[in-house]
C-alpha cells in the first residue's frame, strides 16, 4: 500500500510521491498520471520547454497546447492559462522537493 508525501496540493492539482514505491502522481484538471521518477523529471522538463517556448495566443483558454505524457497513445491538451498553472505547480513541487533533498543530506551529517 503507498504511503504519499504530499509535494504540492491546490484546487487544481498535486503533486504526490509513494515513500515505499517511489513513484510520482500529478494530479491536474481531469487528468491524473503515475510516473516513476525517471518520466516524472521529462515530464517535468518538457512542461518547462513548453513553458519557455510557447508563443502567446490571442486567447488564453484556447486549448492549443500538447503535452506528451510517457503512454504514447495519451497526449494532454491545454489553454496557455492552463500550461501557467501546470508549470506554477510543478516548479512548486520541485522546489519542494529539493529543500527536502538538502534537509536530508543536512540530517545523514550530523553525528
Amino acid at each position: 500500500m503507498c504511503n504519499f508525501k504530499s509535494w504540492y496540493f491546490d484546487d487544481n492539482g498535486y503533486v504526490i510521491e509513494c515513500a515505499e514505491c517511489n513513484h510520482l502522481r500529478v494530479c491536474f484538471g481531469s487528468t491524473m498520471l503515475t510516473l516513476n521518477c525517471i518520466d516524472y523529471r521529462a515530464f517535468y522538463d518538457l512542461v518547462c520547454w513548453k513553458k519557455e517556448t510557447h508563443l502567446p495566443v490571442v486567447d488564453q483558454h484556447t486549448k492549443c497546447i500538447v503535452i506528451a505524457t510517457p503512454c504514447k497513445s495519451v497526449q494532454i491538451i491545454l489553454s496557455e492559462q492552463e500550461l501557467n498553472d501546470l508549470y506554477e505547480m510543478l516548479q512548486h513541487a520541485d522546489t519542494e522537493m529539493k529543500t527536502q533533498q538538502l534537509l536530508d543530506l543536512f540530517e545523514r551529517r550530523d553525528p
